[in-house]
């Protein structure tokens, strides 16, 4: 199969009907998988998607070099017969592109106090509202309300509120986040306690433990395997309070000890590894 091409037309149509996986030019134009890119994996330009058996490309709406600008141009013309949807980055996570959106919004917001066409600009909070909210429907998800509040700025006097109001805005957006946060975390420290899931990968401040009764060890939910016997030694240093900072616990340096027990990557409750302790070498 030919891998190397000096058209970047052909390139680019051989990435939009995915007719193979990947292929490049001499130097700066080329594909893997299902992403095209320019200059290398910091440009991406165009993603290929799927969600719920819908199929679309994430396109970037980033701009660079003369160069990358072509290869753009030349992405899109080949991608023209696809469900194409907008965002800063293809490969980023949603929280990026809907701060990039935030971003663009609030700098055009900003000049309709002294705007004598603001036409323009609401035109351009439009235009940013669509790809924003096609985005968002794509993938099932809320606009943020920060994002939200801007895009719906009409006039002068809205903006200036929106200015006044953008710091406890974006304080119930944090609650709000930090609240979905936490029901995830206990949805999956559940199944983590259960044996459903190897570690757990929404920690929040403090780490757990579990025993393997099959393994005869203790499992940290950053998935630190731990021998029991060598648990049993810690549960007694904490107990009769002569763990201290500088010990090691298997390759991990103990780095304080007080209410809270950080033991490398880990934190605990002091109080936590004790009732841990009692209940597990309870003879």
């Amino acid at each position: 199969m030919k891998k190397v091409f000096t058209d970047i037309s052909t390139i680019a149509h051989l990435w939009a009907n995915q007719l193979q996986d990947e292929a490049r030019n001499s130097g700066n134009f080329y594909f893997d998988g299902k992403t095209i890119y320019s200059y290398g994996g910091h440009f991406p330009i165009a993603k290929h998607i799927e969600k719920d058996g819908e199929r679309a490309v994430l396109f970037t709406t980033r701009a660079y070099s003369n160069t990358t600008a072509r290869h753009i141009a030349v992405v899109r013309h080949a991608a023209s017969h696809l469900n194409v949807i907008k965002c800063y980055n293809p490969n980023t996570t949603h929280e990026e592109n809907f701060n990039r959106w935030k971003v663009d919004a609030e700098l055009v917001a900003a000049k309709l106090p002294k705007a004598k066409k603001p036409e323009k600009y609401l035109n351009e909070l439009e235009y940013i509202n669509s790809q924003a909210n096609k985005y968002a429907q794509f993938f099932g998800l809320e606009l943020p309300a920060i994002l939200t509040t801007i895009l719906s700025i009409k006039d002068k006097n809205e903006y200036n509120a929106y200015h006044d109001q953008k710091t406890a805005i974006l304080e119930a957006e944090r609650l709000k986040k930090e609240a979905e946060l936490k029901k995830q975390h206990k949805k999956a420290l559940i199944d983590w306690k259960a044996g459903k899931t190897h570690r757990l990968y929404t920690r929040i401040e403090t780490d757990y433990l579990r025993v393997n009764e099959e393994a005869a060890r203790i499992e940290t939910t950053q998935a630190v395997q731990i021998p029991m016997e060598l648990g049993k030694r810690l549960y007694n240093s904490i107990k009769e309070n002569t763990l201290k900072v500088g010990d090691k616990v298997l390759n991990f340096e103990v780095n304080e000890v007080g209410a809270k027990v950080k033991i490398g990557c880990h934190t605990f409750t002091k109080k936590y590894l004790l009732q841990f302790g009692s209940q597990v070498f309870a003879n």
